[in-house]
C-alpha cells in the first residue's frame, strides 16, 4: 500500500509542476504582444509627432520636390511623311519632312491620335505656305518650326480643350 500511494503522490506532483508551466507561457505570451504594442504605439507617436514641425519649416520644401518631377517626354510620329512641291518659275521643286510632336501628357498622346486628320491638314496647308528659298536657310527651318508648334497648340486646345506639346520636331527634311 505504501508503494499505491508514493505512486499516486509522484502522479500529482507532475500535474502540478504542468499547469505552472501552463501559467508561465501565458504569462510569457501577454509579455510579448504587451512589448510589440509598446513598440508600435511609440512607432507611431513618433512618426505622427515630427508632422508638426515638417509643416512650419519643411512643407515648402516637400512641394518643390513634388514640382520638379517630370513625366518621360513621349515622342508621337506623324505618319505617313509629308511631301509638298513647290513651283519655282518653270520648275517644280519639293519638300519631304518627317515630323514628330513631342509631349509628356498622355492626354495630348490620345488627341493627336483622335484629331491626326485635322493636324495633318494643318501642317500641309503651313508647309504649302512656306517659300522655298526661305527654307533653304537654318532660320526658316526655325520658323517653320515654331509656327508649326503654335498653330497645333491652337488647333489641339480648340479640338480637344488640351495643351501640352512642348516641341515640333524635323526627323528627316529633304528638299529637292
Amino acid at each position: 500500500m505504501a508503494a499505491e500511494q508514493d505512486l499516486k503522490l509522484d502522479q500529482g506532483n507532475p500535474e502540478e509542476e504542468g499547469g505552472g508551466s501552463k501559467k508561465k507561457l501565458i504569462i510569457i505570451v501577454v509579455a510579448a504582444v504587451l512589448l510589440i504594442g509598446i513598440a508600435v504605439g511609440v512607432t507611431i507617436f513618433l512618426m505622427s509627432g515630427d508632422d508638426s514641425g515638417e509643416d512650419q519649416t519643411g512643407g515648402d520644401e516637400a512641394a518643390e520636390v513634388v514640382e520638379e518631377v517630370t513625366l518621360p517626354a513621349q515622342y508621337i510620329k506623324l505618319k505617313p511623311r509629308f511631301i509638298v512641291n513647290f513651283n519655282i518659275g518653270t520648275r517644280q521643286r519639293f519638300l519631304q519632312t518627317s515630323i514628330e510632336i513631342m509631349t509628356r501628357s498622355q492626354g495630348v498622346v490620345d488627341a493627336v491620335e483622335l484629331h491626326n486628320p485635322m493636324l495633318r491638314n494643318e501642317i500641309v496647308r503651313i508647309l504649302s505656305e512656306q517659300e522655298f528659298k526661305t527654307l533653304r536657310t537654318p532660320e526658316g527651318r526655325i520658323g517653320l518650326k515654331s509656327a508649326l508648334q503654335d498653330r497645333l497648340v491652337e488647333v489641339l486646345k480648340a479640338e480637344a480643350s488640351i495643351e501640352g506639346i512642348e516641341a515640333v520636331l524635323f526627323t528627316d527634311f529633304v528638299m529637292q
